[in-house]
């Protein structure tokens, strides 16, 4: 046990390999873990970490039910905590604000209240946030129809995104006089114009606890899927990222896990870009002799890190991804090949091979999520999970 007493904790999205690895970690320091997913054959129930697996409706589309699901689990299993993985985070504590008893006291919900949540989740609301606390922004602007779109003043590039999306989804660089046609506005889920800055991209992930940080990490963007949704990982010490988080976070009081995007513009400072107020990759930069678990359940006075230099990737995204020129600026096959070779994967693990054996039944769940809801395959693996701002079925 590494300074906290066990405990039992549900963690969802069990197909993530954000899950597995979270759940090797805590694992390993003598928790007990059970799995939850909509799918039946999420990897992390392949894990000898995991003492459970419960199958639940999906959170997308009956969140009430799934709500009721993880509380019925909660409280038949006596788990002291929750740990939302994805989208489910903001599902989840938009139910709970609407249905505030299903969970039996003694069960923490790791996350914020649904309010902050969406706040931060919403890229024109956070740098609407940032602006309001004196906080330098990149120029971004809020686009509601095509007419707004047509009267923006930008005289640079910029990127247009709908406040609410995530990964490369629905990412358009635009330049002035080259306006895009045919995008679809919802009331629910506008667009955001934002700055298109040259510099160098950082992301950031934080285990926080009523304003204060109790595990981060920071790492480049190398590879990723058209540049915006990492393949690979690696620590590093960046003082200013890790100062604006501090604050960022004690400013919101935010509790639960939190990510950062980052442009440092040289000439101009950092920039953050959008934030993730939930699980993201950076859980994977951690190792069990980090000790990460009591930053869950906030017993530590230190700020975990993992080790400088530490280095992941998601494997199966790598080998259809990693390899392409969109994925990195100047990558050659051969450059991808060495860096592929000494990233060590998220999946396999001597002390716990089963899941990586398992894969292809795992991977099988996302080609059938693809051809329920006729999405590509980066789209399937969380569709069912996904918020876009839309009122949630009651």
């Amino acid at each position: 046990m590494s300074g906290s007493s066990r405990k039992t904790v549900l963690i969802t999205f069990g197909r993530s390999f954000l899950a597995l690895h979270l759940a090797r970690l805590l694992g390993a320091a003598g928790h007990d873990v059970l799995i939850s997913d909509s799918v039946p054959l999420p990897i992390t129930r392949f894990s000898s970490s995991a003492t459970k697996t419960f199958r639940t409706p999906r959170p997308r589309y009956e969140p009430v039910e799934w709500t009721r699901a993880v509380a019925r689990i909660a409280t038949e299993q006596g788990v002291d905590m929750v740990v939302p993985v994805h989208e489910g985070t903001e599902i989840l504590a938009n139910t709970i604000k609407r249905h505030p008893d299903l969970f039996p006291d003694g069960c923490k919900l790791f996350f914020s209240d649904f309010d902050l949540e969406a706040r931060l989740e919403n890229k024109y609301e956070f740098q609407a946030a940032l602006s309001r606390r004196g906080l330098p922004t990149l120029d971004f602007a809020l686009v509601r129809n095509q007419q707004e779109l047509e009267t923006l003043d930008f005289d640079q590039p910029f990127a247009l995104k709908p406040v609410y999306s995530r990964g490369s989804q629905d990412v358009h660089k635009v330049r002035p006089g080259e306006l895009p046609r045919g995008l679809s506005f919802t009331a629910e889920n506008p667009w955001i114009a934002q700055e298109w800055a040259s510099g160098t991209n950082y992301c950031s992930y934080s285990v926080c606890h009523n304003g204060q940080v109790k595990a981060h990490a920071v790492y480049p963007v190398s590879y990723a899927i058209d540049g915006t949704s990492c393949l690979t990982f690696e620590s590093i010490r960046h003082d200013g990222i890790t100062a604006w988080v501090r604050d960022c976070v004690k400013a919101f009081n935010f509790t639960g896990q939190i990510g950062l995007d980052f442009i440092e513009v040289p000439g101009r400072g950092l920039f953050s870009v959008e934030c993730n107020p939930r699980s993201t990759s950076g859980i994977l930069l951690f190792d069990p002799a980090t000790g990460v678990d009591r930053a869950f359940f906030g017993v530590n006075d230190e700020v975990i890190t993992p080790e400088p230099g530490a280095r992941k990737m998601l494997g199966p995204g790598m080998l259809m991804y990693g390899w392409r020129k969109s994925s990195l600026d100047g990558n050659t096959f051969r450059g991808f090949l060495r860096d592929y070779r000494r990233t060590d994967g998220v999946i396999f693990s001597r002390r716990d091979p089963l899941p990586s054996l398992a894969l292809p039944l795992a991977m099988g769940n996302i080609l059938a999520e693809a051809a329920r809801y006729r999405v590509n395959i980066p789209e399937a693996f969380m569709h069912d999970h996904e918020w876009d701002g839309s009122p949630l079925p009651a």
